[in-house]
């Protein structure tokens, strides 16, 4: 029973993987779509403050984070969007699925990171998305 699940899981792993694939396209796909979900890492217009407000995250990490939000926090390279105590969007650029060292299970990093955010902002309004190291969309959607 036990070896069945795993074979289902694997195959529908395999379609969602090909059906992404098959929606891929050479034009510009940092768009949100009907949802306002960003599938691919937005253009980032203010590398300098991306990267500052990043090193930012990641200091308030080492200081109040949980143990896997501090092994994840390294992960984060830039931090783009517009947010405030009420309101906005995150997109949070990792090294997820490449960089200097392999992250075993990415979708538990990016929970990790998500929710460290959610703790550094107090927000209730706003949304965060994770992106691993090719741009491509991790997390999506989270509120914080």
């Amino acid at each position: 029973m036990k070896r069945t699940s795993h074979i289902a899981a694997a195959v529908v792993l395999g379609a969602v993987l090909v059906g992404g694939t098959a929606a891929c396209s050479s034009g510009d796909s940092a768009r949100p779509d009907g949802v306002g979900v960003m599938e691919k890492l937005p253009t980032d217009t203010d590398a300098a403050r991306s990267k500052k407000t990043a090193g930012e995250f990641r200091n308030w990490v080492r200081e109040h984070g949980t143990a896997q939000q501090k092994a994840t926090a390294p992960l984060v390279r830039r931090i783009l969007g517009e947010w405030n105590e009420r309101k906005g969007d995150a997109y949070i650029s990792t090294d997820i699925g490449g960089g200097t060292s392999s992250t075993p299970d990415p979708r538990a990093a990016a929970a990790a990171i998500v929710k460290a955010f959610a703790g550094w902002r107090h927000s209730g309004q706003g949304h965060a998305s994770v992106y691993d190291v090719y741009g491509n969309a991790v997390i999506t959607d989270y509120r914080f």
